[in-house]
Protein backbone atom coordinates (compact mmCIF):
# COMPACT_ATOMS: atom_id res chain seq x y z
CA UNK A 1 0.00 0.00 0.00
CA UNK A 2 1.34 3.57 -0.79
CA UNK A 3 1.03 5.89 1.65
CA UNK A 4 -0.85 9.23 0.86
CA UNK A 5 1.75 12.66 0.21
CA UNK A 6 2.32 14.07 4.07
CA UNK A 7 1.14 10.45 5.87
CA UNK A 8 4.80 10.27 7.35
CA UNK A 9 6.42 12.66 9.34
CA UNK A 10 8.89 14.71 7.52
CA UNK A 11 12.78 13.92 8.30
CA UNK A 12 11.97 10.32 9.90
CA UNK A 13 14.25 8.62 6.87
CA UNK A 14 16.70 10.77 7.70
CA UNK A 15 16.99 10.40 11.40
CA UNK A 16 16.70 6.72 10.47
CA UNK A 17 19.59 6.95 8.46
CA UNK A 18 21.20 9.14 10.84
CA UNK A 19 20.77 6.30 13.78
CA UNK A 20 21.99 3.67 11.42
CA UNK A 21 25.04 5.80 10.87
CA UNK A 22 25.60 6.05 14.55
CA UNK A 23 25.22 2.87 15.85
CA UNK A 24 27.48 1.48 12.59
CA UNK A 25 30.08 3.65 14.19
CA UNK A 26 29.51 2.56 17.35
CA UNK A 27 30.17 -0.95 16.94
CA UNK A 28 33.23 -0.06 14.72
CA UNK A 29 34.50 1.34 18.03
CA UNK A 30 33.45 -1.12 20.20
CA UNK A 31 35.75 -3.65 17.82
CA UNK A 32 38.09 -1.31 18.09
CA UNK A 33 38.84 -1.36 21.45
CA UNK A 34 38.36 -4.97 21.72
CA UNK A 35 40.89 -5.58 19.37
CA UNK A 36 42.98 -2.30 21.07
CA UNK A 37 43.00 -4.58 24.30
CA UNK A 38 44.24 -7.66 22.37
CA UNK A 39 46.78 -6.03 20.86
CA UNK A 40 48.03 -4.39 24.62
CA UNK A 41 48.01 -7.76 25.66
CA UNK A 42 50.05 -9.10 23.26
CA UNK A 43 52.31 -6.60 22.89
CA UNK A 44 52.84 -7.45 27.10
CA UNK A 45 53.29 -10.90 26.29
CA UNK A 46 55.88 -10.49 23.94
CA UNK A 47 57.36 -8.50 25.72
CA UNK A 48 57.42 -10.20 28.67
CA UNK A 49 58.85 -13.31 26.55
CA UNK A 50 61.33 -11.09 24.57
CA UNK A 51 63.00 -10.42 28.35
CA UNK A 52 63.10 -13.87 29.38
CA UNK A 53 64.72 -14.54 25.97
CA UNK A 54 67.47 -11.74 27.30
CA UNK A 55 68.06 -13.32 30.04
CA UNK A 56 68.62 -16.72 28.84
CA UNK A 57 70.95 -15.33 26.05
CA UNK A 58 73.38 -13.39 28.90
CA UNK A 59 73.11 -16.71 30.44
CA UNK A 60 74.18 -18.45 27.49
CA UNK A 61 76.87 -16.18 26.72
CA UNK A 62 78.45 -16.71 30.34
CA UNK A 63 78.52 -20.88 29.49
CA UNK A 64 79.64 -20.14 25.90
CA UNK A 65 82.95 -17.83 27.76
CA UNK A 66 83.27 -20.46 30.30
CA UNK A 67 83.65 -23.25 28.04
CA UNK A 68 85.89 -21.09 25.65
CA UNK A 69 88.37 -20.77 28.46
CA UNK A 70 88.05 -24.75 29.22
CA UNK A 71 88.77 -25.51 25.36
CA UNK A 72 91.36 -22.76 25.23
CA UNK A 73 93.17 -24.88 28.67
CA UNK A 74 92.21 -28.11 27.13
CA UNK A 75 94.07 -27.32 23.85
CA UNK A 76 96.96 -26.19 25.76
CA UNK A 77 97.03 -29.12 27.88
CA UNK A 78 96.93 -31.45 24.19
CA UNK A 79 99.97 -29.08 22.51
CA UNK A 80 101.98 -29.87 25.76
CA UNK A 81 101.32 -33.59 25.70
CA UNK A 82 102.08 -33.88 21.72
CA UNK A 83 105.05 -32.25 22.23
CA UNK A 84 106.01 -34.40 24.91
CA UNK A 85 105.24 -37.29 22.71
CA UNK A 86 107.46 -35.91 20.06
CA UNK A 87 109.94 -35.44 22.25
CA UNK A 88 109.64 -39.00 23.85
CA UNK A 89 109.57 -40.36 20.11
CA UNK A 90 112.60 -39.19 19.44
CA UNK A 91 114.32 -40.25 22.11
CA UNK A 92 113.40 -43.66 21.56
CA UNK A 93 114.47 -43.32 18.25
CA UNK A 94 117.58 -42.84 19.20
CA UNK A 95 118.02 -45.25 21.72
CA UNK A 96 116.69 -47.49 19.45
CA UNK A 97 119.64 -46.73 16.81
CA UNK A 98 122.58 -46.87 19.41
CA UNK A 99 121.19 -50.65 20.35
CA UNK A 100 121.26 -51.28 16.41
CA UNK A 101 124.37 -50.03 16.26
CA UNK A 102 125.87 -51.98 19.43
Amino acid sequence: MSEPNGAREPGNDRLDRIERALNLMLDGHIQFREEHKLLLSAQVLMQGGLEELRKNMDSLGRHVETMSDRVDALTADVKELTSNVEVMRQNFDQRLKRIEQS
